[in-house]
């Protein structure tokens, strides 16, 4: 009970009205802002969502600042990284099952864990300054207890929508057999598509021998912690099954500045976020592979997949969909803290 303890009372302290006055003393960082990121940030909440290395400097350079969360820095574990609430989701498992749970691997790895609760804490203020975070925090301790917690309803329908959507290609992003293209899109050569064929053979994913790569598409995100990062949008013809993939180029976790324990390599990395975030049972469809000299994240677009968009609901539904993430989250932290 003394990690759970501790964790707690590090949370609530962050959020007394004492704190409040220490805030206003923290010492800011060094940072280079990309102007075309902060111009596409346009409130706090989407500020936080698309700097999310800035948060974790600032983080580190006043922990001593706040004395239970600099005690709470012990209790290192698994981290999502960049925990806010449009970070979540519905994803399909190898089964053909829906969970809900982190679907944003890119900044995950060691760390101390009072930073990712602090982290959607955070956010979830920025999105509703009326937030709750003892509700926040009450949920989060649940799941790192590993108890029963009950499925709001918003989570449920989500779940319900994935399911009933299930590995198929979303049918918004599929037209006349090729992919949709939109202004961040451009076409690939030969040569690449070649060169992307042979990456998909070699790697371990659940591929026929015969797969054949029906539209391949070069892209970029403009906003959020991956704005400017190259990906690859693929149709893949599966032994007459459509596959839908994404390859994500991955650089260094945003988490990097407070990593606890040895670096490791960005694939070990990405298979241990998959197995504590979604377990033995996830899609065979995610993996890391290598492509014209970049780490890149395989990860299955099924229409299936549905990530969490708080403009879907009410404040109120956003309320208890939020709670239950913090509560996943807990779940998530069990599975690297061990008893807790």
């Amino acid at each position: 009970m003394k990690k759970l303890f501790v964790l707690g009372i590090a949370i609530i302290a962050s959020s007394l009205p004492s704190s409040i006055a220490v805030a206003q003393t923290l010492s800011d960082v060094p940072y280079r802002f990309d102007q075309q990121k902060l111009q596409a940030a346009a409130d706090p909440f989407h500020f936080l969502r698309s700097f999310v290395d800035y948060f974790y400097l600032v983080a580190k350079t006043n922990r001593s600042k706040f004395k239970a969360i600099d005690d709470g820095w012990r209790f290192s574990g698994w981290c999502v990284g960049d925990a806010h609430p449009e970070n979540f989701g519905a994803v399909i498992l190898k089964d053909g099952a829906s969970t809900f749970t982190m679907n944003d691997m890119d900044d995950s790895g060691p760390a101390p864990v009072v930073l990712d609760l602090v982290r959607l804490m955070v956010s979830s203020r920025l999105y509703d300054a009326d937030t709750r975070l003892d509700r926040i925090l009450e949920a989060y301790r649940t799941g790192l207890k590993a108890q029963n917690y009950t499925i709001p309803d918003a989570v449920a329908a989500l779940l319900k929508k994935s399911g009933e959507n299930g590995t198929s290609p979303d049918p918004d992003d599929v037209v006349g057999g090729k992919l949709k293209r939109n202004a961040q899109m451009s076409e690939v050569s030969r040569v690449e598509k070649r060169q992307m064929n042979e990456v998909l053979a070699k790697a371990n994913l659940p591929l026929a021998r015969n797969f054949k790569i029906i539209d391949l598409l070069a892209t970029k995100k403009v906003g959020g912690g991956s704005g400017g990062l190259l990906r690859y949008e693929i149709l893949i013809n599966n032994d007459g099954v459509l596959v839908p993939l994404e390859l994500k180029e991955e650089v260094q976790p945003a988490i990097n500045s407070v990593a606890a324990g040895g670096a490791s390599t960005t694939a070990e990395r990405i298979r241990s976020t998959i197995q504590f975030a979604m377990g033995p049972g996830a899609s065979s469809f995610y993996s890391v592979v290598e492509f014209k000299g970049k780490a890149m994240l395989v990860r299955p677009r099924f229409s299936g997949n549905i990530g969490v968009s708080l403009d879907k609901q009410t404040r109120k539904e956003n309320a208890d969909l939020i709670r239950y993430e913090a509560y996943q989250l807990g779940v998530i932290h069990s599975r690297s803290l061990g008893p807790i």
